[in-house]
């Protein structure tokens, strides 16, 4: 069985404590706990973020993780942006041309905003929310799990 897990890298993997545009990469440090629960996870892992690819980058590299993803999809490698449906598709389409036509069978998609989830379950994507307001999710039938952090969702996913 194919498990693919596709991370959305601002305010999910990465929290932001001002506004992006003020973003200071010089700030972010190793996440040795986040490296830790990345790597028990057997199955392939990925970013998926409406980012520019060298945002995305920098940001795993500084926090010592990027060895960690397969690959990081971004406004410069896909042809459409978070919530689109095709984005989900070539996403798809993607990761089973690189599992040399493996069949995946599952998609679990951590994210901040709704709207992405959305469309990711929209394609048959099982959604995590990570988000402080995570008690909330009831109100959103396409949310699957909630969880206020990453960390906290990877203590409790199933892997």
């Amino acid at each position: 069985m194919v498990i693919c897990f596709v991370f959305d890298i601002d305010d999910t993997i990465y929290v932001h404590k001002k506004n992006i545009q003020e973003l200071n990469y010089h700030t972010i440090r190793p996440d040795y706990q986040l490296k830790s629960q990345l790597q028990r996870i057997i199955h392939p892992k990925y970013v998926l973020t409406n980012a520019t690819f060298d945002h995305a980058n920098v940001i795993v590299n500084k926090m010592g993780i990027d060895d960690e993803f397969e690959k990081i999809y971004s406004r410069d490698n896909i042809p459409e942006m978070k919530p689109s449906p095709y984005c989900y598709r070539s996403v798809s389409i993607d990761i089973s041309d690189s599992l040399f036509g493996q069949t995946v069978n599952e998609y679990i998609f951590f994210d901040d905003l709704l709207s992405n989830l959305e469309g990711a379950k929209m394609q048959g994507w099982k959604t995590v929310w990570i988000s402080p307001d995570y008690l909330q999710s009831y109100k959103y039938p396409f949310i699957n799990k909630a969880f206020p952090t990453l960390k906290d969702a990877l203590d409790k996913v199933n892997i």
